[in-house]
């Protein structure tokens, strides 16, 4: 562990932490874009309601033969027509109508359901990115106190006479370094934690650091075709399909609006002149000289074979996506592996050596700050693997839908 082979620092002030479940609970609660995906999705609710929906009847009135010459001079002539219409449709338009209302609805709870994993998953690399500055931090108070102590050993040998001020010199221009240091990875540090709490809209993070296990050891990968199959059934894969679905439903549409309409009516008709009255009906339809909508209905062919291509080449570029994490993690699992097992111990032990030659005389400043550069920069190696490590572990949780913890 990072830890446990770790130089103890100065002791931090206390700090205001989070877990990495309190940060996805926070997300999923207060994340604005998730509240107007709700909303979206609503909203496709309601139209599908609206599209079953019938058209409504039309009431109209008629005057006729008012204010005009002669015998149909004034009022006396005038005849009132009083009728309703109802426009029928034909060829199933209401039907397909509501079909496309609901693959729209089924698309905006796909994508409902890719922005929460978009969500997670960056919440995750956004908490991920903390930790990895919270290690960074401590390496750098570790290397601090590292460059102060060797600077007292160098002052101590200079008043003993072993060593010219040279070496304290250098050790005072290492320890300022290694301050300047600190002080960047602390903004970093504090930037990373920025971003994360602008994930779920707070402006003004309430917290300083994140707790969990950073360095904790990966479990075993699972097999590669039990990966490939989860990943079938990513949100995003789902979504484009249902996408797909939606285009296959408006060809249906326009097909259906190749079919002209028929409007009823029918009504009473007054006549002033008699007080008589009389019974009135029509029935109406568009003529289809000057089109016939084949260019609507071969539009929405181009566009669901365009959607099916697309969800074609989605499902092979993250099953791709898969196949070269799957690859990665394995490299880098093996890495981290021997870098905590093999290099890390090595580089303790000549740092360890080096110092107690140091303070004996027996090797000079310039050895000691080879050996603690070494250390260091394995350790900052050490957390950049675990680093890319999780976050790859991330990424394929993602796209296989499999807990980011137990891959």
């Amino acid at each position: 562990m990072l830890c446990a082979f770790a130089l103890q620092a100065a002791e931090p002030g206390a700090t205001r932490t989070l877990t990495i479940e309190e940060c996805l609970r926070r997300v999923t609660e207060r994340s604005p874009e998730l509240k107007s995906g709700t909303l979206k999705t609503e909203s496709a609710e309601r139209r599908t309601n609206q599209a079953a929906r019938r058209i409504n009847p039309r009431l109209q009135t008629e005057v006729e033969n008012v204010a005009g010459s002669g015998a149909v001079e004034g009022v006396d002539a005038a005849e009132t027509t009083v009728a309703v219409s109802q426009e029928l449709e034909l060829g199933g338009k209401r039907r397909h109508r509501t079909a496309v209302a609901e693959a729209e609805m089924a698309v905006s709870r796909a994508e409902q359901a890719v922005r929460l994993r978009t969500a997670l998953y960056e919440t995750r690399c956004a908490a991920l990115a903390v930790q990895s500055a919270q290690e960074k931090t401590r390496l750098a108070e570790e290397a601090l106190a590292l460059t102060r102590e060797t600077e007292s050993v160098a002052e101590a040998r200079v008043k003993a006479g072993k060593a010219t001020a040279l070496e304290t010199e250098r050790a005072r221009a290492e320890t300022a370094k290694a301050e300047i240091e600190l002080e960047v990875m602390k903004a970093v540090q504090r930037d990373a934690v920025r971003g994360l709490a602008l994930l779920w809209g707070e402006a003004e993070p309430s917290f300083d650091a994140v707790t969990g296990l950073f360095d904790a050891e990966t479990a075993s990968l699972q097999p590669l075709d039990a990966l490939l199959l989860k990943a079938s059934s990513n949100p995003e894969l789902l979504a484009a399909e249902a996408q797909t679905r939606t285009y296959e439903a408006r060809i249906g549409a326009e097909r259906a609006a190749r079919v002209s309409n028929v409007e009823l009516s029918a009504g009473v008709r007054r006549f002033e002149e008699g007080g008589d009255f009389g019974f009135v009906a029509g029935a109406g339809i568009e003529l289809p000289f000057h089109t016939r909508n084949m260019d609507g209905v071969r539009a929405a062919e181009a566009e669901a074979e365009a959607a099916r291509l697309d969800a074609i080449a989605a499902r092979l570029k993250s099953e791709g996506r898969v196949r070269q994490l799957y690859a990665r993690l394995g490299t880098l699992v093996a890495k981290t592996a021997r870098l905590k097992g093999t290099v890390m111990p090595l580089a303790e032990r000549t740092l360890a050596l080096v110092r107690e030659a140091h303070k004996q005389g027996k090797a000079g400043y310039l050895d000691v700050l080879e050996a603690r550069r070494s250390l260091v920069e394995t350790r900052l190696q050490l957390i950049e693997t675990v680093t890319e490590c999780r976050g790859m572990s991330i990424d394929l949780g993602r796209l296989t839908g499999t807990d980011f913890s137990t891959l």
